[in-house]
């Protein structure tokens, strides 16, 4: 299972990723009808400023990515006692 602080960090990544992802998806779809894509004749328009607003609506995406890197790094640095944190936990040691 996982704990709150993991899935925190999963939560962020997701909500930086995801919305982003859709932006682009949704640009490409406009790209591919060209001016008719930003026209009010397909709904291509209307679905990225409502993505595009979203991604702003869960907090701008450098702050969920700041979360996501600090987690990696803090895999990283060593303990208290000079030994890699994440090195312990995967070799088992105590």
């Amino acid at each position: 299972t996982m704990g709150n602080a993991e899935a925190r960090v999963w939560v962020s990544a997701v909500k930086a990723m995801v919305p982003e992802r859709v932006c682009k998806i949704i640009d490409e779809a406009m790209q591919v009808f060209g001016a008719t894509g930003i026209s009010q004749w397909t709904p291509l328009a209307r679905m990225y400023a409502g993505q595009r607003t979203l991604r702003l609506a869960d907090g701008p995406d450098e702050v969920h990515w700041q979360v996501v890197g600090r987690a990696e790094i803090s895999r990283y640095e060593p303990d208290s006692l000079g030994k890699n944190i994440n090195s312990a936990r995967t070799t088992g040691e105590k």
